[in-house]
């Protein structure tokens, strides 16, 4: 009796957050009120990845460089950054503070919740899509990537092949 009561207990626990290790090793290493402030709660909401988002491209910006950070399908962004001078120093001077802890883990975090192999998850968001045949595997996936899709069935300009390598949690 006393063991099945532990087991049950065991099994209603909350499961431990797989980034969990990455969140605790950013927090040591917050260069920013504003990088330990949102590492705290060991959580990056959208909100807070969006506010780091516009941290980095006003600090930029007030140094006289311009960034744009374009928005993807995958729910995070690419940017573009006028180059200039000394804009790509400012751009990586910025990101410390600002981006350089906070976007790698929320991205991840956000392709890869439960941290599975990312090229399976890619490789199953396909295969939803209807794009790659029932069975493409992760190792399939990785060869036809390597290869630039030449030899599939399907290529890089379908629409889901982007879409399910930036994000395949995006709802294919």
């Amino acid at each position: 009796m006393i063991a099945l009561i532990a087991s049950a207990c065991a099994e209603s626990e909350a499961p431990k957050d797989p980034y969990e290790p990455e969140l605790k090793a950013a927090q040591k290493q917050a260069a920013s009120d504003f990088e330990r402030e949102v590492l705290a709660d060991l959580k990056i909401t959208k909100a807070e990845f969006d506010e780091a988002v516009n941290r980095y491209v006003a600090c930029a910006g007030d140094r006289g460089v311009t960034i744009k950070a374009r928005p993807t399908a995958g729910g995070y962004y690419n940017y573009d950054l006028v180059k200039s001078g000394d804009a790509e120093t400012v751009a990586d001077e910025c990101r410390k503070g600002t981006l350089a802890l906070i976007e790698p883990i929320y991205v991840d975090r956000l392709m890869n919740p439960e941290k599975k192999d990312l090229d399976q998850l890619q490789a199953d968001c396909l295969v939803r899509a209807g794009v790659a045949p029932k069975g493409y595997s992760g190792d399939q996936l990785a060869a036809d990537r390597a290869k630039s899709f030449s030899d599939t069935s399907f290529g890089p300009d379908n629409p889901a092949v982007p879409a399910c390598l930036s994000n395949p949690n995006s709802g294919l």
